[in-house]
């Protein structure tokens, strides 16, 4: 004779019982239920941007203004990250764009990093670096890329001539086909 208590227990072993043969079925399936649900909402080609939820914050003509100009707020929202906000980058990280022969020197070695990025074993004052600039050819302008070349080119105790748009837009059209970084063996032979 069976109590009323026992059919708890012995309901609770079935639950559990379907439970160990579904278990291969259903990790699976809810894994993937899962995976799609985040990726429904990912969209790959367009990154995200942020947005100021109070509406208070500086568009980039408000940054120029109060920071040295457009190539200052183009500075501040492309170069800053790797080569800090005072142009001295990290120690065997980034590179130092103060008093770097390279930002100063010929005005077309500094366009042809900006347009299509940088690689490659370098030294610069005593510091080993081995890492990737990206190319910002797609994403900044001819005039945008002037700025921000002139910007480093006068600031941080740095003294060299200014570029123009023109230049830009000449050296874009002169390395159109090109694919790749540049490598310092390749900005050097160049010359």
């Amino acid at each position: 004779m069976r109590a009323c208590d026992d059919d708890f227990p012995r309901s609770t072993t079935n639950i559990f019982r379907l439970l160990k043969n579904y278990r291969s079925l259903l990790f699976p399936v809810l894994s993937i239920a899962l995976m799609a649900g985040c990726y429904a909402f990912v969209d790959d080609e367009t990154p995200p941007e942020w947005e100021d939820p109070s509406g208070t914050g500086n568009d980039v003509a408000a940054i120029a203004a109060g920071t040295g100009g457009p190539g200052a707020a183009v500075f501040n929202a492309k170069c800053a990250v790797c080569h800090q906000m005072d142009g001295k980058g990290i120690p065997g990280v980034y590179p130092s764009l103060v008093g770097s022969e390279i930002a100063t020197g010929d005005p077309m070695i500094p366009i042809k990093i900006v347009l299509h990025g940088f690689q490659g074993p370098i030294e610069r004052n005593g510091n080993r670096y081995n890492g990737v600039m990206q190319p910002w050819k797609n994403d900044l302008s001819d005039q945008e890329i002037a700025d921000v070349i002139n910007y480093v080119r006068t600031n941080w105790g740095n003294s060299a001539t200014e570029i123009t748009p023109n230049a830009v837009e000449e050296v874009r059209a002169a390395t159109k086909s090109r694919s790749g970084a540049y490598t310092e063996e390749e900005l050097h032979s160049s010359l």
